[in-house]
């Protein structure tokens, strides 16, 4: 692909520039320019004085459309990733509960599809090793106490495929769970959890926090929670759910002004009917949900499960929230979660001899083209 995409807003990771030509050669970021060599054989894309953005990643997802990960057919798994395409969204982890057929079915169906592979940086797994008492949508079945045998086998059924796992930090055995996963280069992620402060401090090996306030211990001026660890620590990456739903947008404000901007990743937790009309779904096979202006919600208990927000979506209640730089909001959902995942150095940003993964969209946060590399 020899690409040149002119009239558009390049967002770099520190400014807006515009007047230039954003110049892709073999689908490698070549050169961002005033001119370029007309001699050339390029296609040209005329942005329209709309953003050009590098492609937006999902750190958090269980499902969007009508799809789920867990889902064991493949032409849905094709689907969904197709779906998430449409929106922009180029690099993702797909995020399931620790069901041992879940698992093996999405290895599966990831490594079957090449082309699919290689915008997916791994699974996911939110638990098993988590506090029943802050368990929040996981279904307690899922949920086991720290056992390495355990953690072995699903490495094993994820063929090599798991990248970050989420843990509560107080439970017993904890430490040799944390080890083997660092071992194995899979990053241990802090969540569902009623640790406190002080303990979550000494696991100095923690990377990530899951949907930061979500499902946690929270900040207390005398019993601090987990939920404090980020704002003490500021070297440890934080998702934080950015519909505005998940967390008062205040509250989003707060975090966007006194955490460090370098480490914080807005994700989704979107679930099955994200980016369709609100309605009743079905999810975990059984379970009927309810998608409405409250997120996602199991129909039996109002528990809210997830966001019916995909990242543009995301991006939009930031702008609203926060009146931040559109680079700086954008720079949480592509540079920080590229450095995450240590893969930063060949996508996150527009630089050049990067790789040219773009997603054009206007002012009103709509797609309206994506380049894969």
């Amino acid at each position: 692909m020899n690409t040149i995409i002119k009239n558009g807003k390049i967002i770099l990771p520190d400014k807006i520039i515009k007047d230039q030509y954003l110049i892709i050669e073999n689908n490698i970021i070549k050169e961002i320019s005033t001119h370029y060599n007309e001699n050339k054989n390029y296609e040209i894309i005329d942005a329209k004085n709309n953003y050009i953005s590098p492609g937006f990643f999902d750190t958090h997802i269980h499902g969007a459309g009508s799809g789920v990960f867990e889902t064991p057919e493949k032409e849905s798994f094709v689907n969904l990733c197709d779906f998430l395409l449409e929106k922009g969204i180029t690099t993702f982890l797909p995020t399931i509960l620790c069901n041992e057929k879940y698992i093996k079915t999405l290895a599966g169906n990831i490594n079957s599809n090449p082309d699919l592979k290689k915008r997916i940086q791994g699974i996911y797994i939110e638990g098993p090793f988590v506090n029943t008492d802050k368990k929040g949508g996981i279904n307690p079945k899922y949920i086991r106490k720290p056992n390495i045998d355990y953690l072995k086998k699903i490495i094993d059924l994820s063929e090599g495929l798991l990248k970050m796992m989420t843990i509560a930090p107080e439970l017993e055995g904890i430490d040799k769970i944390i080890d083997h996963l660092l071992d194995n280069d899979i990053i241990p992620s802090f969540g569902h959890s009623a640790t406190t402060l002080a303990n979550a401090l000494a696991k100095g090996s923690v990377k990530n926090i899951t949907h930061l306030f979500n499902a946690m211990s929270g900040i207390s001026h005398i019993n601090p929670g987990l939920a404090a660890l980020p704002f003490i620590n500021k070297n440890i990456f934080v998702e934080l759910n950015g519909d505005g739903i998940h967390i008062d947008n205040d509250i989003i404000k707060m975090c966007f002004d006194n955490l460090n901007r370098d480490k914080l990743i807005f994700i989704t937790d979107s679930v099955i009917s994200a980016g369709l009309p609100y309605g009743n779904y079905f999810y975990d096979t059984d379970k009927e949900v309810i998608s409405s202006d409250r997120g996602v919600r199991y129909k039996e208990n109002d528990v809210l499960i997830g966001s019916s927000f995909l990242i543009p979506d995301v991006i939009r209640n930031l702008k609203k929230a926060t009146n931040a730089d559109i680079n700086e909001l954008v720079k949480t959902v592509t540079l920080n979660p590229a450095k995450l995942l240590s893969i930063d150095k060949e996508y996150g940003s527009i630089e050049i001899g990067k790789k040219a993964d773009i997603v054009i969209f206007d002012n009103d946060f709509i797609v309206k083209k994506v380049l894969l590399s």
